[in-house]
């Protein structure tokens, strides 16, 4: 039985890497329609957002990605980041390697996600595989390992898909599916590319029991997300955990180029570069943006404390 089981596993293993072998590029979706509150007020691109000492979210990725052609036996893995056409883009040569990392803006307004992944595909030949995904997320399992998950589906679309039923933010396709997009106009992903083309192809899902990461989209997604992922660095129970302490401090974090007092109390908050905060202030799940200051024996609590010229060009 024991023989049986490991055959077993080995042929789901070399099936995962077969879809896999034809993966030409990873495809980090990164770009907004628009600037939402948290952008507009740390003033960077979320994929730079810090969510360790000398840490950003795109190091993050960098290194879920390079796991991944490691594990594939790659010598080269194209990552294509793709932002909107308001969104500067940082250089990439800190993210050289293995990992061919590239920074493009959309060439096209309003083509929605499907429509963007239409007119990428046919950059590639049918049966070459993309793995897109969401970028602005910390992901909590390794990539490399959710990506064999949907390999092991051998589909021509892959999806993964959380506990409650939302998207996971991490697709396998294959480009030959991606031709039942239509080639101009909008089209949303979910709503309207994923019906057009189940109608012609395979598309399977890849359930997972427990969350796989979480988006950071807003203030409150990027410290939960961050919060999450350092109670996992200390080996913790996950915060839906109902023996969980919410009450000790998971972490903090502090930008080189910030001036914080030692006095002061930092709880699960995020103070970035440029930013002040005096002594004996009380910073409890916030974030300080680069200008702002928060005064001595001030408090800032479940919030993002703007700069004061940002809080100014508030309507």
């Amino acid at each position: 039985m024991l023989l049986r089981a490991e055959h077993t596993t080995r042929e789901k293993s070399r099936a995962a890497l077969e879809p896999l072998k034809q993966l030409k590029a990873a495809i980090l979706l990164a770009g907004t329609v628009h600037a939402n509150a948290l952008r507009r007020a740390v003033g960077r691109f979320v994929l730079e957002l810090p969510i360790d000492s000398g840490r950003c979210v795109m190091d993050s990725w960098h290194a879920h990605l390079l796991s991944l052609a490691q594990r594939l036996n790659l010598d080269r893995l194209s990552v294509r980041v793709i932002v909107d056409r308001t969104t500067p883009t940082p250089a990439a040569n800190r993210w050289n390697g293995r990992c061919e990392v590239s920074f493009e803006q959309d060439p096209f307004e309003f083509r929605g996600t499907g429509g963007l992944l239409c007119d990428l595909a046919r950059q590639y030949e049918d049966d070459d595989y993309l793995l897109v995904i969401n970028a602005p997320q910390v992901l909590y399992e390794p990539l490399a390992i959710l990506t064999e998950s949907l390999g092991h589906l051998a589909a021509d679309v892959a999806l993964l898909r959380q506990p409650d039923g939302t998207p996971g933010g991490v697709m396998l396709l294959r480009c030959g599916a991606l031709r039942a997009i239509p080639r101009v106009g909008f089209v949303d992903l979910n709503e309207q590319a994923l019906p057009l083309i189940a109608r012609a192809h395979d598309v399977r899902i890849c359930n997972y029991a427990n969350p796989t990461g979480l988006a950071i989209r807003t203030l409150t997604g990027y410290l939960e997300a961050v919060r999450e992922y350092h109670r996992r660095l200390s080996g913790r129970g996950d915060a839906g955990d109902p023996t969980a302490e919410d009450w000790a401090a998971t972490f903090s974090l502090i930008e080189p180029g910030a001036q914080v007092s030692a006095s002061a109390v930092v709880h699960d908050s995020i103070v970035l570069s440029g930013a002040k905060v005096d002594d004996q202030a009380l910073l409890v799940r916030a974030v300080v943006c680069p200008g702002a200051h928060v005064s001595a024996r001030q408090s800032a609590i479940d919030r993002l404390v703007p700069s004061f010229a940002a809080a100014e060009r508030r309507p």
